[in-house]
């Protein structure tokens, strides 16, 4: 039998749908019956289905489904209807995600209809939880009972959220766009990564408001939000918001979903012409300045069962209310309880009452223990949980007698483990297992660092250390912002692709918001390795009273890159094909589920490859040396050298078949432009004559010194490089521009009248790189015609040029037997 079925469930309280919103439904069902019968294609149908927060998965014919849960807030009522629902429909499993929504998986596309309609009894909705829309709003999930907030921000989120729901404001912007509220300093909800983050301040004067922060976003190119607003009142809380909408469905990116946030418009208009914009469509939008009248809110009813505490003591280890907990493993005695309550309880400013954390590894709990913590809910609170942005449920407004007892009910139920909202509760998304972008098993991995991370039982000097985890550059895990951050990437090494990691370190929300930095790529089998060492380097080298992100931020990214670059060294699939299988993977890891269009991903990937192996052949040059074997080491430095530079080249689309094109071509295209120090000019003089079998140990030295330094610079010219591949002068460098070379194909013209670039027999992704370079000296409106091979080149280069903004005019077969095609491009300014 069943287990939901066994179980005795209270009845679930609904009330009637309103008409409009039954309408809604209606409507979706009528356009989901019209694709399953063949009479809408799939395509057309999938803008309107994500409006509605229905999601594809990466397996054909099922669907994620999305509930909003604005700021966390949800009843033990509404729980129960999601348990049923999960059971019915799903899999059993509800996943609470990162913006403290909960997501079901594999639910039929002839389902959809029937769970809306029952959340929308219980006053639940998936209605714009996905797709170029305002997505859930969230907030801290200590609102109202921390000890350290400013005010509550519950009602404020609340009310934002249900004003901007269903808004025609918000139906068809850009792209996505995401709110949070934060009540005090420290932050919790991450306002500093949102398209607009509000955080609760207090005048001098005693009013309240919100310092107001904007453009901020993970993803493929992380920003941290600027400052728009130091205080922003009340009253204007609504107009600022819809004003920074508004400018941003105006302005933002709607050709190139890949520039289409609106961190891009801040980048393009600059942040005070951004401030302006948003002034004037406030008065626009028949604001004033300030605007009369004080705000309705909508509330939240979250008082405390009229119990009275029996005593009113603190419970062991229990955190100051601010959501700091003791990370310590404690005295070494502790009672599982005593553990569970020292890191999994908050005390709340009202006296005699605790929040209590329900650690879900990765998000994720059955139907079942949905069905029980709502009843736990009941029993120990007043019925209401909120979901938490690290993927967790919390019980509040627990009085402190009743916390043994909650707990003892809790692990009846799986449901007691130690750790919640620290270091060992690791975030990942649901990567490969549902995620039709995810690259790599994120939550495969979190698995595997439990081993590194053990629950209740790490250390005191790793408190405040968090590890997130994105199968995918989108960062959906918010990898960029943890003290350790990995996302998924694949690497091909011969035959074979083998699953990878970047690994980001120093990230961090609390103070100073800061972007962790891309220190090494890891294969994703080496990783929990690499984070052991990288802790234990820190436990080796570390100053008094430093904490882990102190100490990544002194040491900084060279050292801790050169400590690591051992754990980055594949084996040969021959020598242990282990490497080529993701955690919990039975097949050989693959990347042909990933779509076209990537080809400048992939010149991205060939530039990092290049300067890893040069990376890897200075570890071995450092080795070398230590072991007294001069000339070898010699050859490692030299070859370093040789490799970054045929890496700087790629940006030039040029692959050169020898030692001595790659030198020339460097110092042509790369040196004497001025992309790295006037040092690097004639490489092949500098590095030295390698035949000599007399090297000495300080000549050995000098060599890797030139060569570490030389691959620095080079690294220090990419890091500043985007997905265009341009490489910037460096600003003391003032050297005259060197000749272009001569093009060995002149250009002709057929019958598009636009010259040809001949580009059969050149493979991806350097035909890409070509084409852009071509188009680079182009004036906008040009057109270029453009010769590729059948395969990958005319999979992928459309794709990418699409994707970078250009115009696809043209794409056919040159001959009968399509082996070769052209397309024509026009140009189109960035």
């Amino acid at each position: 039998m069943n287990p939901v079925e066994s179980l005795t469930i209270p009845k679930i309280v609904t009330n009637p749908i309103p008409p409009a919103i039954l309408e809604e439904i209606e409507t979706f069902e009528a356009e989901a019956l019209r694709t399953l019968g063949g009479e809408l294609p799939a395509d057309i149908f999938k803008p309107f289905r994500l409006q509605y927060g229905i999601y594809g998965q990466r397996q054909p014919g099922v669907q994620m489904v999305r509930i909003k849960i604005p700021f966390g807030g949800i009843s033990a009522n509404q729980l129960r209807r999601v348990a049923e629902l999960a059971d019915r429909y799903a899999t059993g499993v509800g996943h609470v995600t990162t913006r403290q929504d909960i997501q079901m998986h594999f639910v039929e596309l002839k389902d959809v209809p029937s769970i809306m309609r029952e959340l929308a009894e219980v006053g639940l909705t998936t209605r714009e939880a996905c797709a170029n829309t305002v997505r859930n709003v969230t907030a801290c999930h200590l609102a109202g009972v921390c000890q350290g907030e400013v005010f509550d921000v519950t009602p404020y989120a609340k009310t934002v959220a249900y004003h901007l729901l269903r808004n025609p404001l918000n139906q068809s912007l850009p792209r996505k766009f995401k709110i949070a509220f934060s009540g005090c300093a420290r932050d919790c909800a991450l306002t500093p990564i949102h398209d607009i983050g509000l955080l609760a301040v207090k005048q001098a004067d005693g009013v309240i408001g919100f310092r107001m922060v904007v453009g901020g976003g993970l993803g493929s190119t992380p920003r941290i939000a600027q400052l728009l607003r130091e205080f922003t009142p009340m009253e204007e809380l609504i107009p600022s918001i819809e004003a920074v909408i508004k400018v941003f469905d105006t302005l933002g990116n709607r050709k190139n979903r890949n520039k289409a946030r609106m961190k891009f418009v801040i980048d393009k208009l600059g942040f005070e012409e951004f401030k302006r914009r948003w002034e004037a469509a406030y008065v626009a939008m028949g604001h004033a300045l300030p605007k009369s009248g004080s705000l309705a809110l909508l509330q939240h009813q979250d008082e405390p069962k009229l119990i009275m505490p029996t005593r009113n003591g603190l419970i062991t280890g229990a955190g100051n209310g601010n959501g700091n907990r003791n990370g310590s493993h404690g005295n070494g005695h502790e009672t599982p309880f005593e553990m569970w309550s020292r890191t999994n309880v908050v005390k709340q400013k009202q006296d005699g009452y605790v929040t209590a954390a329900i650690k879900l590894f990765m998000g994720d709990i059955t139907a079942e223990q949905m069905l029980f913590v709502a009843d736990l809910a009941e029993r120990y609170s007043n019925g209401n949980l909120r979901t938490t942005i690290n993927q967790n449920l919390v019980i509040r407004w627990v009085p402190t007698d009743q916390i043994q007892h909650l707990y003892e009910d809790l692990t009846s139920h799986g449901l007691a483990d130690p750790g919640a909202e620290l270091v060992e509760d690791i975030i990942a998304c649901p990567g490969t297992d549902t995620c039709g972008l995810g690259i790599t098993s994120s939550k495969g991995l979190a698995r595997a660092l439990a081993e590194v991370f053990p629950a209740g039982r790490v250390p005191e000097d790793l408190a405040g250390v968090d590890v997130k985890i994105s199968g995918c550059h989108n960062s959906c895990a918010q990898h960029h912002i943890s003290t350790i951050g990995l996302h998924g990437v694949g690497k091909r090494l011969g035959d074979h692709v083998a699953p990878h990691y970047e690994l980001h370190l120093g990230g961090s929300v609390n103070g100073t918001a800061k972007i962790g930095q891309m220190t090494v790529k890891l294969p994703a089998k080496a990783v929990p390795a690499a984070i052991s060492h990288l802790i234990d380097l820190y436990r080796r080298d570390r100053q008094a009273n430093e904490n882990l992100p102190k100490f990544i931020t002194r040491v900084g990214k060279s050292k801790l890159k050169d400590e690591l670059i051992p754990y980055t060294i594949v084996p040969s699939y021959k020598e242990d094909p282990t490497f080529y299988y993701d955690w919990e993977g039975e097949e050989e890891f693959i990347l042909e589920d990933l779509g076209p269009g990537e080809c400048a991903g992939g010149a991205l990937d060939m530039i990092e490859n290049g300067i890893l192996e040069a990376d890897q052949e200075l570890y071995q040059a450092k080795l070398l040396i230590e072991k007294h074997q001069y000339s070898v080491s010699v050859n490692k430095s030299y070859r370093a050298v040789l490799a970054a530079a045929k890496a700087m080249l790629v940006t030039e689309g040029l692959e050169p078949s020898t030692d001595s094109e790659t030198f020339i071509g460097f110092d042509r295209k790369i040196a004497q432009q001025g992309v790295v120090p006037s040092t690097y000019r004639d490489l092949s003089q500098k590095v030295g004559d390698l035949g000599s079998k007399e090297t000495s140990a300080e000549s050995a030295r000098e060599k890797m010194t030139f060569a570490k330094g030389f691959v620095e610079a080079c690294r220090a010219a990419t890091d500043q490089m985007g997905k265009d591949l341009r490489l910037s002068a460096m600003k003391e460098e003032k050297l005259p521009v060197a000749p272009a070379p001569v093009e060995t194909k002149p250009a002709i013209s057929i019958a598009t009248g636009a010259p040809v670039y001949d580009l059969r027999g050149v493979a991806c992704p350097m035909n890409y790189v070509k084409t852009k370079l071509k188009l680079e000296m182009m004036d906008a409106g040009e057109q270029l015609e453009v010769w590729l091979d059948a395969g990958e080149p005319i999979k992928n280069v459309p794709m990418s040029l699409k994707n970078d903004g250009h115009k696809l005019l043209i794409q056919e077969a040159l001959e009968p037997e399509a082996s070769h095609y052209r397309i024509l491009v026009e140009k189109v300014e960035g």
